[in-house]
């Protein structure tokens, strides 16, 4: 087999065989079709300059929304209480979960406020 040097295929696939080609934050499966794979990508579980953030075991599996969605979740960290230090990967996960959660969900909403008003303009 050749040896691939992107994350899809190389050095990010084992994290995402670990997980099942699942993703942590949604649970959304990467496995389940072609265009759900090509959103797979890794997420960082510690911040950076962490001596243990390219440790692969503080590495997870998330869809690209997931991983950018609360780009502020590190920089914000020390406001919001976060501890990292002693942590499981799974504790890690959890934690960031729900500022994931309430990103996903302002989309959803400002997605169906969007759609209400496009269909409200065609009954007009």
């Amino acid at each position: 087999m050749p040896k691939f040097n992107d994350a899809l295929r190389g050095y990010a696939h084992p994290i995402h065989k670990r997980y099942g080609f699942k993703y942590v934050y949604c649970g959304k499966d990467g496995s389940r079709s072609f265009e759900d794979w090509l959103t797979l990508s890794w997420d960082h579980l510690l911040p950076k300059g962490h001596p243990n953030r390219d440790n692969h075991e503080y590495i997870a599996t998330a869809c690209m929304f997931c991983n950018v969605a609360d780009n502020q979740y590190f920089v914000q960290a020390e406001k919001r209480g976060l501890q990292f230090e002693g942590k499981t990967r799974q504790e890690l996960i959890e934690q960031r979960k729900k500022y994931v959660a309430r990103i996903r969900e302002s989309y959803l909403e400002f997605l169906d406020r969007t759609c209400e008003e496009v269909i409200t303009s065609f009954v007009r």
